[in-house]
């Protein structure tokens, strides 16, 4: 019997991470969860598919001493944290016989209004460690859709959320072809969120886990810590303006209806936070 499996959680964030890594933590004491370990020092601003030179990323020494960490690991590892991505092929060349890749999706719009609630895109007036290092702009390297860096002015700051939703999302619909070798598993957050024994049980067996029949009685509980709001005036449908995010959205099962716009605008719009309660360590 080999050593146990490291599975990485890639997503944008905003899609119950959170949620995931209390649920594992409380039904699985054997194994090691973490939700952002080392927050967005993973940079993928500047290591974002460096699939021709995946050791780069090792220049970054908490990267190194993270990924030695997790290599020692003699239990199921599993991470949620969503700057993670840009490390992917650099344990997919390290580690490939332990290496699980999860895709974890959620519908564009409430995602995007999400990441407007924390001003969590690039030059976004936060201009924190996340926002400098992990979040994608149009002008970082090796990005999908660079033709946005002339237009990005104008775009308004939720469009720039869509950007982020749709980077991070071609790269999930990327990888199973880029690194043919792990194995890979997609799963929309909705329905794992929403306690679906048909999603659950087969990202279980996925991860080594067996069945608990706990993970029903989990379903829709609270775990998020922030929930921040937005006072800008949004208009959702702006979506329609982008053909790249809905053809992304559309080849993962989502429909740009089937959203409740009324209860996504009460969720997310009020009094706006400064957003610069979860940065910590990495300020």
């Amino acid at each position: 019997m080999g050593p146990p499996p490291i599975v990485m959680f890639l997503s944008t964030g905003r899609c119950g991470t959170q949620w995931l890594t209390a649920a594992l933590r409380e039904l699985y004491s054997e194994i090691e969860v973490e939700h952002e370990p080392i927050g967005p020092l993973y940079a993928p601003r500047r290591y974002f598919r460096r699939y021709d030179e995946p050791e780069a990323i090792l220049q970054v020494p908490q990267v190194r001493a993270h990924l030695e960490r997790i290599e020692r690991c003699r239990t199921l590892y599993v991470e949620t944290g969503w700057p993670l991505f840009a490390v992917l092929p650099t344990l997919a060349q390290r580690v490939p016989e332990r290496l699980r890749i999860v895709h974890l999706t959620r519908h564009p719009i409430p995602t995007a209004l999400s990441h407007l609630a924390h001003n969590s895109y690039a030059g976004s007036a936060r201009d924190d460690a996340y926002t400098r290092l992990a979040t994608l702009g149009p002008g970082d390297a090796n990005v999908f859709q660079s033709q946005y860096a002339d237009l990005w002015a104008e775009l308004s700051p939720y469009e720039k959320c869509l950007f982020w939703w749709t980077e991070v999302n071609l790269l999930g619909l990327e990888l199973p072809e880029r690194l043919e070798r792990i194995p890979s598993l997609r799963v929309a957050s909705e329905r794992i969120l929403g306690g679906e024994r048909a999603a659950l049980e087969p990202l279980l067996e996925f991860m080594a886990l067996d069945w608990n029949e706990h993970w029903l009685a989990l379903a829709g509980r609270t775990v998020d810590r922030w929930h921040h709001h937005t006072d800008l005036d949004v208009d959702p449908a702006a979506i329609r303006r982008h053909p790249m995010t809905v053809e992304t959205a559309h080849a993962l099962g989502y429909e740009l209806d089937d959203v409740d716009i009324d209860g996504l605008r009460a969720r997310y719009q009020g009094e706006p936070d400064a957003g610069l309660d979860r940065i910590g360590r990495f300020a």
